[in-house]
């Protein structure tokens, strides 16, 4: 719980009228008067974290260059709190303790340049510019906050602040602030395009995906634009986990277990990533299968539906079986008297042959010096020695669907030893996968989006 005083220079109070459930502050705030808002997680209603980049560095240009112009060339901060006392003088007491709610709707990327124009006074450049994300401003500011405190700015470094909070204290007003100000972030944040995945994540939609995903993986997965906890790891795009959860969600549908009928081409599983993460959406926010949860919470959901809940929980599997056909079919084709390494396409691991192919001036376009890894986990075996498109097996992926059955409502596998069965059905399928690959002239990008490729695997899965 942070609990501050924000000054305003000037301000306007707008009470709401009628109806209407918001009252709004509007004016300009001294820069050494943002500090309170820095120290607390204030970005924990927005749904992206900012992180260092183009517009930040433009900002921080203004703050260096003009600082006294920068209330007038930005839209400055969108502050909420649910609970905001005005007192004497310009001055508001705000709460921050209702996550969902109270904190920075939108300016995450002023307030971020704002720490930075506030470090750059007590620090070196070349320890500002080793901060390229929230959490190392967090972490820099928390070290640096003594000395912080005693930092004076012009009067006329002033921010824009726009506070919004309820007009009223009883519980009626109170819930239709919370509903508010999700929505007004959805629509500040809409004109400057931050993506459904944004704003997914602070629904909840992911939070059964974030549990059921192993750790190790959960934690490379960005599921707040910005934001991994991993850091040293190759982030995971959560696209691509919404992604695989249509494989066993189509299957929900097929079935007729779904409230409402929706479903994904198996070629869009690669191709329309974006298609996948909108109808996601739609589903997740029907009330059949997320409700609101309420209290400090917001307007957060939680699943209740069963058989969503299970395509969820199948769905942590399909990172690891990704991994593992991606790993074993080069072995497998070539165990059925094929070639896999003949087409460009395919890039044959032997960094020793390269170097000899180099240094006699000869075509290396075969060979690669870069150690094949899966697409998820990173993983490298010394039986990987071909680096390939991952659309060239993604049927084969997509087609697991044809391992998976109904019980009780729920989508399980239909066997025990997923593994196994996968590897032992994938050992007799891929050298039969040929006729496809040379259909497609081994073009991954047809081959992926064509329907006959999803269909066929699915059919291997199905009789062999």
């Amino acid at each position: 719980m942070s609990t501050f005083i924000l000054k305003f220079a000037d301000v306007a109070v707008q009470p709401s009228g009628g109806e209407q459930s918001i009252s709004r502050a509007v004016g300009f705030v001294n820069i050494g008067h943002i500090l309170p808002i820095l120290d607390s997680k204030a970005l924990a209603p927005n749904p992206r974290n900012a992180k260092r980049n183009a517009i930040v560095e433009a900002i921080l240009g203004t703050l260096n260059d003009t600082p006294e112009l920068f209330r007038f060339k930005s839209r400055g901060l969108l502050i909420s709190s649910h609970k905001v006392e005005k007192l004497e003088r310009g001055r508001f007491r705000v709460l921050f303790d209702k996550e969902f709610v109270d904190g920075v709707l939108d300016g995450g990327h002023n307030l971020f340049a704002l720490g930075l124009f506030i470090l750059s006074q007590i620090l070196d450049q070349k320890s500002l510019n080793k901060i390229r994300t929230w959490e190392q401003l967090e972490e820099t500011w928390a070290v640096n906050r003594d000395a912080i405190k005693h930092l004076e700015f012009d009067k006329d470094d002033l921010v824009t602040v726009e506070l919004i909070y309820p007009s009223s204290s009883r519980e009626e007003a109170q819930d239709e602030f919370d509903r508010a100000a999700f929505d007004i972030s959805q629509a500040r944040n809409a004109n400057t395009q931050v993506n459904t995945e944004a704003f997914q994540n602070k629904l909840g939609f992911y939070d059964v995906l974030k549990e059921s995903l192993p750790e190790k993986l959960s934690a490379r997965v960005e599921w707040k634009p910005g934001v991994v906890e991993a850091k040293d790891a190759k982030p995971i795009s959560v696209r691509d986990i919404v992604a695989l959860a249509w494989i066993p969600l189509n299957l929900a549908s097929k079935n007729n277990l779904l409230p409402k009928e929706f479903s994904v081409l198996p070629q869009n599983i690669y191709r329309n990533k974006g298609e996948c993460s909108d109808k996601f959406n739609s589903l997740m926010m029907l009330d059949e299968v997320t409700q609101p949860i309420g209290g400090q919470a917001g307007q957060a959901r939680q699943l209740v539906h069963k058989t969503v809940e299970s395509c969820l929980h199948i769905t942590a599997d399909l990172p690891r079986l990704f991994d593992l056909i991606y790993e074993k079919f080069p072995v497998y084709y070539n165990n059925g008297n094929f070639r896999f390494g003949r087409r460009n396409v395919v890039k044959m691991y032997d960094p020793v042959k390269l170097k000899q192919l180099k240094e006699e001036n000869r075509d290396t376009q075969a060979y690669t010096g870069i150690r094949p890894v899966t697409p998820f986990f990173q993983n490298s075996t010394a039986e990987m020695k071909w680096k390939y498109p991952d659309a060239l097996i993604i049927p084969f992926v997509t087609g697991l669907s044809a391992l998976m059955t109904i019980e009780d409502g729920k989508v399980v596998w239909a066997y025990d030893d997923i593994d196994s069965i996968v590897l032992e059905k994938l050992e007799k399928a891929a050298p039969l996968f040929d006729g496809q690959l040379d259909a497609y002239d081994w073009d991954p990008q047809r081959l992926a989006k064509s329907s006959s490729s999803h269909k066929q695997a699915a059919s291997y899965y199905e009789v062999l």
